[in-house]
């Protein structure tokens, strides 16, 4: 097994109660078995609380019942975590332990990135150049998950895709050459022939979000035809870092179009979020937060595949 990190990934440290946002809110937090074994050991009026705090969910998970205002139960006020503090990191449930990383296990390969919710993370992805240089040398050895050869056409997709982001025209027109190849990959991956047509903005009225006030400012922006030469160095560092983490996932689904045109339609979205509040970086993490940490949102989008664990929260209760 070999494993690739971009370049980003070990700069990564969490700045606790300094982060302009929270992973402590808004989203549920799915509680792996052995460490609610643990939780029910812990003695004292903390452990029950920590008993207390924990539930079924709808879907069968057992979380975290939320505070007002969506809060986790033990976010202190502080801004730091209370499980942290009385019973050290070791014992924080896999899903707190692990954001804003994801691993992306394709068998023969893993490759890791980190989540773009995180507003640190966000900052590191859309500051670093060159973090994806080691991902070219990638190959895929033969396996009985999925089709090798079909794995191989995408890796070498993706590096095509790749240079064509990273060449030295106006992201408009690289954008144009992106739909181009989505189409003529599809049409060699399965023969099907489909154009790779804007997303349709109409879809984000029908996503799910945490905060009413970021519903209305993305799907306004998704409507805006965006100027994409401002902040062009961070809105291609945004349409790769999605690239890398979604493209291959196609092994499981054969659908090239969707992904592609995720990007494409996200990145747009973001860039006329930034151009209102001039941060590009606040932008694209807000972007993420409402639309990629939600299951339903990425099915929704088409963009969702077996082979990535994101060790992350979900969005919504």
């Amino acid at each position: 097994m070999k494993y690739y990190d971009p370049a980003y990934y070990s700069e990564f440290h969490c700045i606790a109660a300094a982060c302009p946002d929270s992973c402590c809110q808004g989203w549920d937090v799915v509680i792996d078995s052995e460490t609610e074994d643990f939780y029910s050991s812990v003695q004292g009026e903390f452990g029950k609380k920590l008993r207390e705090a924990i539930y079924t969910d709808p879907d069968g998970d057992r979380v975290f019942r939320l505070a007002e205002e969506k809060k986790c139960p033990f976010w202190g006020a502080d801004y730091l975590c209370d499980i942290f503090r009385e019973l050290g990191e070791e014992h924080l449930c896999d899903t707190c332990a692990q954001f804003p990383r994801i691993t992306m296990d394709y068998t023969t390969f893993t490759e890791h990135t980190l989540a773009l919710a995180c507003p640190e993370a966000a900052r590191l992805i859309l500051s670093t150049d060159n973090a994806y240089a080691d991902f070219a040398a990638i190959d895929c050895e033969n396996c009985e998950e999925y089709n090798a050869d079909a794995m191989r056409f995408l890796l070498r997709l993706r590096n095509r895709a790749a240079s064509i982001l990273t060449a030295s025209k106006p992201l408009a027109e690289r954008f144009d050459l992106l739909r181009i190849l989505a189409a003529e990959a599809q049409k060699e991956l399965t023969g099907d022939v489909f154009e790779c047509n804007p997303l349709s903005p109409d879809i984000f009225e029908k996503l799910e979000y945490i905060d009413e006030h970021n519903r209305e400012k993305i799907i306004q922006a998704a409507r805006e035809k965006a100027d994409l030469s401002q902040h062009e160095a961070e809105l291609t560092r945004l349409a790769l870092y999605w690239l890398y983490r979604y493209l291959l996932g196609v092994i499981a689904t054969y659908d090239l179009i969707a992904p592609l045109r995720f990007i494409i339609g996200s990145v747009v979205t973001v860039a006329n979020l930034a151009q209102k509040s001039g941060d590009i970086i606040t932008a694209a993490q807000i972007y993420s937060k409402e639309i990629e940490q939600s299951y339903e949102n990425m099915e929704e989008l088409g963009v969702r595949s077996e082979w990535w664990t994101p060790s992350t929260p979900d969005s919504y209760s």
